[in-house]
């Protein structure tokens, strides 16, 4: 295989990272290879395993949100409640991408559904209870469609339900309220009175419900406490201080639970014992909404989804035996608006959008594992060109962090921080491979200044440093610059010649020389006015002495910088401001705040490709350059890109892909040309129509057609035609019927379809309406002149009798002649 690097033409997206979850309901199949979640007025599908949305249930154009949803035991049915007081209900056995319209029920309540529930024991499978935020609790019936049973308390908003049947096959619905009450009621009883209790012992609200064996009931409150309950006594056993509100909590085995609170911590307690495992736990730096336990992983463990209030989706294995708890795999539901994208390496993404936390995307199989440590907004990265292991982060904290991925444990860990800055940081930069004897650290920031720091060597290359030994202590610049009159916006380094570049709000691009040593310094070189608006982004070009910027004026301008800046270019082609800018070899690539992506060549100053990438702005752009794989085979270019739509994009070089299958079709071209030669040449004619028509060359089908007579020969060929060939050989004859050279053509293929075939036949056909209404106006205009043909025929008899070419005839024989004629002609 070729391992040269092609410059890269064409980009298609190989990934989409797409907000699938706004918050609200989830849930999880028996299987646990689907996860579904609320997402505005529809309700997404996840496949967990590809981590891409795979089926959407309702409509976007649906004017009502969502409130809350339930799936069914099976997995079979999903009930869906909107604030338009409707309840649908969908059938999620079609295997399909969009699922058909769901059965409508009415809700008849003027409260806001608050929580719903299937019954979990296989007769009561079909029973669906609703908890309105009035205190009425609604049963129904899925199957019939129908309620069968209500009622309401006084104890306010009914916040947890749950549907059970005691071992007497007693039904009973228990439901918890925002006042702490627990309540019970036996909705098959006529006499509903007689058959409600309300228990008190919690004094906040109830947000879990879990039925367990021997008719025993396991509740939880933000009271920070659990209580268990005898079902049929309705009696109190046992109680547990958690000092934790609860939010969320799963039964792992009869003495075990697994609860999660406002901590964003995962614990254990043990129910016979009481104790709280507090060793034993794992944090998820958001408060926890919901558990889903989908099955057991084996060697005593069981599988569990924890959803966060960031909208995060864990993928947790839970140790029964050593009370301990992993995370598996995580994926971001939602990251909001994307400020920056960098290549970790060509499988690794960093995102920064609007939260403190960094996102590390895996490419390949879509997980997304979350790096904290910033307490404000990240609005920048960088990468280093020498490790897949170091990164750099800035953010609106005003500090810069450094970071170190471990290959082996997948853990990012800081290992040091940077500040000086009164404000923003908004641009970072790491020291390329030529400083690794004296490395350096250049940060940028909305206080006009440009500071530079210096690395300790050992810190970079150690790999035993531990988390508890990471510098965490702030680290001093060695030289602080103000660059600028106004904020500094980007700043870009060059591979080799220590050239340092920065861009600012106050329209211009200045040029410094990096002094390396024991002390690193910034020497001003030279700078550049061309811009009318505040340069966003500059970039070095990797091969040449050539330096890129962007700017607010909707302009590209690249510079020389052999001494000085020189602009030798200048690219139009933008409406927008351009925000952000990468080179790639011969190439430059932009996007702008109307999320238009651009591919430039550097050469000739056009634009070869045009992309509408993203529905908002544009404003995070990263190339990974293209590289050879450890078997040998050649990886192309990948683009990534972010903006406003909360969407990030990875596109991938098919510029080689393209030009193979370009090969490929012109030498299958060549070999049926030679087919369709050899064919012709032989007088095979129906087997040529049959080749043209499957070749889709109305052309060449034209060019058999010529060679056959209008008669019992093109006759018997049509009638070797299968019923998909005539409608596409009608389809190019309404195209022939519009020139009066081929029109006859088009003419007794037109009258052999229309008397071998029904009218109603015929109408069946696909796209037929389409064509078949361009042969009226032509088909009257070919009449039209036939008509005058004939008018004109007596005159031609006429002039040919005159020159006593044909003999005199009588004007019954003239009346034969023309009729004849005219019959010839049509």
């Amino acid at each position: 295989m070729n391992t040269t690097a092609q410059p890269s033409q064409e980009f298609e997206i190989q990934r989409r990272f797409d907000p699938f979850y706004s918050g609200g309901a989830t849930a999880v199949s028996p299987d646990g290879q689907r996860i579904y979640c609320s997402f505005g007025n529809v309700v997404n599908v996840l496949n967990w395993d590809t981590g891409s949305v795979i089926q959407t249930i309702g409509s976007k154009e649906e004017e009502a949100a969502i409130v809350q949803f339930s799936l069914s035991c099976d997995g079979g049915t999903l009930a869906v409640a909107y604030e338009n007081m409707l309840l649908k209900l969908w059938n999620l056995e079609a295997d399909s991408k969009q699922c058909p319209n769901g059965k409508i029920l009415k809700i008849a309540s003027r409260a806001c559904v608050h929580c719903m529930a299937y019954g979990r024991h296989p007769d009561l499978a079909h029973m669906l209870v609703i908890g309105y935020s009035d205190g009425s609790v609604k049963v129904w019936d899925t199957e019939l469609r129908s309620c069968i049973g209500g009622m309401k308390c006084q104890f306010g908003t009914v916040t947890s339900v749950a549907l059970l049947r005691l071992s007497d096959q007693t039904d009973k619905v228990v439901f918890g309220t925002d006042t702490g009450r627990v309540c019970m009621w036996k909705f098959m009883d006529d006499d509903e009175n007689s058959n409600f209790i309300a228990l008190s012992f919690h004094s906040a609200t109830v947000t879990v419900i879990i039925a367990m064996n021997n008719d025993h009931l396991l509740t939880a409150s933000r009271d920070m406490t659990i209580a268990i309950w005898e079902a049929k006594a309705h009696l109190l056993r046992r109680s547990i201080a958690l000092y934790e509100a609860i939010e969320c909590a799963i039964l792992i085995t009869n003495d075990l639970l697994t609860f999660g609170g406002e901590s964003g911590t995962v614990r254990f307690v043990n129910l016979n014992s009481g104790c709280l495992l507090e060793v034993k736990k794992i944090s998820l730096r958001s408060r926890i909404q919901a558990f889903h336990l989908c099955r057991s992983s084996g060697h005593g463990g069981s599988v569990c989804f924890a959803v966060t209030e960031d909208q995060n989706i864990y993928q947790l294995e839970l140790d029964h035996d050593d009370q301990d708890v992993q995370i598996r795999r995580q994926i971001a539901g939602n990251n909001g608006e994307v400020r920056c994208v960098a290549f970790l390496s060509s499988r690794l993404l960093l995102v920064a959008t609007i939260s403190n936390q960094l996102r590390m995307y895996d490419i390949e199989s879509g997980d997304c594992r979350l790096v904290g440590g910033h307490s404000k907004t990240i609005l920048t990265i960088s990468t280093s060109s020498w490790s897949t292991e170091l990164f750099v982060t800035g953010s609106e904290d005003g500090t810069a962090r450094l970071w170190k991925l471990e290959p082996d444990t997948g853990r990012v860990r800081c290992l040091s921080v940077f500040s000086g800055h009164v404000k923003s940081v908004t641009a970072v930069q790491l020291c390329h491979e030529n400083a690794a004897k004296y490395p350096f650290l250049i940060t940028a920031s909305l206080d006009r200044t440009v500071k530079i720091f210096s690395l300790k060597r050992k810190l970079l290359v150690s790999d035993n440093c531990t988390a508890g030994r990471a510098r965490k202590a702030a680290e001093t610049a060695s030289m602080t610059v103000v660059a600028h009159d106004k904020s500094v916006r980007c700043i870009a380094l060059s591979m080799r010649q220590m050239l340092l570049a920065t861009g600012s709000f106050d329209q211009t691009v200045k040029l410094w020389q990096v002094v390396t040593g024991h002390r690193c310094e910034l020497q001003p070189i030279g700078q550049s006015e061309l811009h009318g608006r505040g340069v966003n982004d500059v970039q070095f070009s990797p091969t040449d002495r050539l330096l890129a910027s962007a700017s607010g004026d909707s302009l590209l301008r690249l510079f020389s910088v052999d001494g000085s800046l020189v602009c030798l270019r200048t690219f139009q082609g933008h409406e927008s401001p351009v925000l952000k800018l990468a080179i790639d070899g011969l190439r430059l690539i932009s996007v702008d705040s109307h999320g238009l992506l651009k591919l430039w060549s550097l050469r000739s100053g056009l634009c070869e490709q045009t992309y509408d990438a993203h529905d908002g702005v544009a404003q995070a752009l990263a190339v990974a350059p293209p590289t050879l794989a450890p078997d040998g085979s050649f990886k192309p270019a990948v683009i990534a890109t972010g903006g406003g739509d909360c969407s990030t994009l990875v596109w991938r070089d098919i510029t080689d892909e393209r030009i193979e299958q370009a090969r490929h079709q012109r030498a299958q071209s060549l070999r049926h040309d030679q087919t369709l030669a050899n064919l012709l040449e032989s007088q095979r004619l129906p087997e040529a129509l049959r080749l043209a028509l499957h070749l889709r060359r109305p052309a060449t089908a034209l060019r058999v057609l010529k060679e056959m007579d209008l008669g019992d020969q093109l006759h018997n060929c049509l009638a070797k035609l299968q019923a998909d060939q005539l409608q596409t050989l009608l389809q190019y004859s309404a195209e022939w019927n519009t020139n009066s050279r081929y029109c006859h053509y088009a003419q007794s293929i037109l009258r052999f379809v229309l008397t071998r075939y029904t009218p109603e036949q015929i109408l069946n056909w696909p796209t037929v309406g389409q064509f078949l209404l361009a042969w009226i106006p032509y088909t009257e205009r070919h009449l039209q002149r036939i008509d005058k043909y004939k008018d004109q025929l007596p005159l031609i008899d006429f002039l040919l009798q005159s020159a006593k070419v044909l003999p005199t005839l009588s004007p019954t024989d003239q009346c034969t002649s023309l009729s004849s004629s005219s019959s010839s002609s049509l």
